[in-house]
């Protein structure tokens, strides 16, 4: 594998091809030009985070992609329900040429947006039901019995929104060249699987835990109700009828696909993954390869779809059922039935996020606009995160505006009285801040403060809110994320 570091010529060689792919624009908006809009979304990206009088410096797309070591980027913009613009930055691989928009990216978990159109398609044809036991239609497997199914039996509604109470079962990605495990060796994670059995660690219905092995089932599901190939019939029933003819679940990825498929990054940045050594067996959850303008065409017409105006994939009653919060369970971060659904009843927005190797975003508003990015890795889904924010600006995308924070100077004595483990965060000092190690062992990230207690992040949601007993000792932290506070008492020291 390549490792993306040092001077490996390679670095150089994608560094001149990213000086030559990108134009400076102005920022504004208004009665604006699609190039000028495109120009000023990536002339000005912006964290998550920004801090009240701090302009975060340059933050164009070029430079942040050469700070966050993402080799390529690919974005499409949805704007009044048509592609706005869509344009490809960088290079396919470090020894490859420039990407396209026609290059494919691994979709990751936005793949489970598109199994879920698969599913209910089959719930309007009458040939499933949403809320009957998903054992009464599978064939060639079924989910084994145990104390938390004694009572109550996993549902294909509760299977699509997260809350089946199957484990996570992260995606493992296979070399083409190595034996790849079937669907059943999958699920019974028998080698050469490299996952463990799916099994109910939860009551069903009763707590959202976001499932890899959930959608696992669903493409069973898919098959043993349709007797076709899970790729077979998410082209017939999904892809073909959107018009994504750069779009494929089939695995591994056809060679004629291959020279057109960009080459994925580790987290790191270090290592190398082409398309011929990435393939994820779980089709359902994580085997997609597309590109942002087939995911932007996909966009709108769920878009259409929920307005009642297409009817390509599914009816509108069926859509709006799709894109509407499920379960109370899934508070405070809100789930449809395939689909992270969020805004204001008067503004609604979808949105699904990949991670891995590739790192993509997709979102869009049911009534106004979108927007997809998809990247080879490395730092992408900060770099994803930047674009979204700079749209948040230019094209109105409310719940996507940077979010201002102010910072306060806190004694140095005050802050190393919050270092320590709190669970599974370290908290150390390090030149005159505190970071966070979230979790442990993960690089460490800066920590701002709001307040003498109160700390955030600059590239997510995440903030951190120390307590102190009556005698003022620190005893533990309030993890703050969108799916609630994790309070987390402070770990001894030995």
């Amino acid at each position: 594998m390549k490792m993306f570091q040092g001077r490996n010529p390679g670095v150089a060689r994608f560094s001149l091809l990213l000086g030559g792919l990108f134009a400076s624009g102005i920022y504004g908006r208004g009665n604006q030009s699609a190039l000028q809009r495109m120009q000023a979304v990536q002339s000005h990206l912006s964290r998550y985070v920004t801090i009240r009088g701090d302009t975060n410096g340059d933050m164009q797309l070029e430079s942040q992609m050469k700070a966050r070591r993402v080799p390529a980027v690919s974005i499409a913009v949805v704007r009044n329900g048509a592609i706005d613009w869509a344009r490809a930055y960088g290079v396919s691989s470090l020894d490859g040429g420039p990407v396209s928009t026609r290059t494919l990216f691994g979709a990751a978990s936005i793949s489970k947006a598109v199994t879920a159109l698969g599913v209910l398609k089959l719930v309007e044809e009458g040939k499933i039901d949403l809320d009957a036991n998903v054992n009464h239609y599978l064939k060639r497997w079924k989910i084994p019995d145990n104390e938390y199914t004694a009572n109550r039996k996993v549902t294909v509604r509760e299977l699509l929104n997260h809350t089946s109470g199957i484990g996570t079962h992260n995606g493992e990605i296979y070399d083409s060249a190595s034996p790849i495990p079937t669907l059943l060796q999958l699920l019974e994670g028998e080698k050469p699987a490299r996952t463990p059995a799916v099994r109910v660690e939860a009551v069903p219905g009763t707590k959202f835990a976001y499932s890899n092995g959930g959608y696992l089932v669903l493409t069973l599901l898919i098959e043993d109700v349709t007797g076709q190939p899970f790729a077979a019939y998410m082209r017939r029933a999904v892809l073909d009828p959107i018009g994504m003819t750069h779009s494929t679940f089939d695995a591994p990825l056809p060679l004629e696909w291959r020279a057109r498929a960009a080459t994925a990054y580790g987290a790191d940045g270090k290592w190398a993954v082409p398309p011929s050594k990435y393939v994820e067996p779980n089709l359902g959850a994580g085997g997609l390869w597309s590109t942002p303008t087939d995911l932007a065409k996909l966009l709108i017409e769920i878009q259409r779809e929920y307005e009642g105006r297409s009817h390509k994939v599914l009816r509108q009653e069926t859509m709006r059922r799709m894109v509407m919060p499920d379960k109370e369970v899934a508070a405070p971060r809100r789930w449809g039935l395939g689909l992270e659904v969020g805004g204001s009843m008067d503004n609604p927005y979808i949105r699904h996020e990949g991670s891995g190797y590739f790192q993509d975003d997709m979102v869009e508003y049911l009534h106004g606009n979108g927007i997809v990015v998809m990247t080879s890795g490395g730092g992408g889904a900060g770099l994803a995160e930047e674009v979204i924010r700079s749209a948040g600006t230019v094209y109105d995308l409310p719940d996507f505006k940077p979010v201002e924070h102010s910072v306060v100077d806190v004694p140095d004595a005050t802050l190393r009285a919050y270092t320590g483990t709190y669970a599974y965060i370290k908290v150390a000092m390090e030149d005159g801040h505190l970071t966070a190690e979230i979790p442990s062992g993960s690089p460490a990230v800066r920590l701002y403060p709001e307040s003498a207690t109160q700390f955030f992040v600059l590239d997510g949601p995440q903030e951190l809110s120390f307590f102190l007993d009556s005698e003022k000792h620190v005893t533990g932290v309030d993890f703050i994320v969108p799916m609630g506070h994790h309070r987390l008492e402070r770990t001894p020291e030995r």
